[in-house]
């Protein structure tokens, strides 16, 4: 009787040492994207200005003197669909919304240009995005995306690529941390992690991008102005 209570002792012992270590090491994994996510998020407060400019230097030509490239073209997409996006353009000055999803191409580049035009709200956009609330159908139309060798930071070529790098630098971000979110979330479901620790780490009220940025404490101006 004796062994007996050792021996189921040990397993459940062991089962939630499993569970601690899993959840410790998915913790883990989730610190490098959220640093990236709030290195990114640092420079780009410093550049609204270049956002602006970015998304306004094609205003007024005509479409066939509008050019792309493709790192740029997978940039807005992921934007896009990661933060739902809409289509814009602009006529007489004024921004027009036509009311619908994304769908070519050009309309992705016109749709984060018209988030770009408002680069405040646009950085508050990412200061308060939850990983965990990325749907998997959203991941599944992210991740190719982002893992593409044309969307490296390094791959941006011009005048603005070192906004674009960033930008592409916190995509990756974001998409990691919600990639491990939905390991999660799987593992809670099997039963390899305990339900009430992985609500813990999925329900938060707060992005992690912006706990650790009010985690570093005093910054300065700049940084402080991100938080607000």
């Amino acid at each position: 009787m004796g062994n007996t209570i050792v021996n189921t002792q040990k397993i459940v012992c062991g089962h939630t040492d499993r569970g601690h270590l899993r959840q410790s090491l998915l913790c883990d994994r989730l610190s490098q994207p959220t640093a990236e996510m709030v290195e990114s998020l640092m420079a780009l407060q410093g550049q609204t200005v270049r956002l602006q400019q970015w998304a306004e230097q094609h205003v007024g030509s005509e479409p066939s003197e509008r050019k792309t490239s493709r790192s740029e073209l997978l940039l807005a997409m992921a934007y896009s669909i990661l933060f739902g996006y809409r289509c814009q353009f602009v006529e007489a000055g004024s921004v027009m919304d036509r009311g619908s999803d994304p769908i070519q191409p050009g309309d992705f580049v016109l749709a984060f240009q018209g988030a770009l035009r408002k680069p405040q709200e646009f950085l508050q956009d990412l200061l308060a995005l939850r990983a965990q609330v990325v749907s998997r159908e959203k991941l599944a139309r992210l991740q190719p995306l982002v893992q593409d060798s044309e969307i490296d930071p390094i791959s941006f070529t011009g005048p603005f690529r070192d906004i674009l790098g960033q930008l592409s630098t916190f995509a990756r971000g974001a998409v990691g941390c919600a990639q491990i979110y939905n390991e999660i979330r799987d593992c809670a479901e099997a039963g390899q992690m305990d339900r009430q620790q992985a609500a813990q780490l999925l329900d938060g009220i707060e992005s992690d991008q912006k706990r650790m940025i009010a985690a570093m404490g005093d910054m300065g101006p700049c940084h402080d102005s991100v938080v607000e």
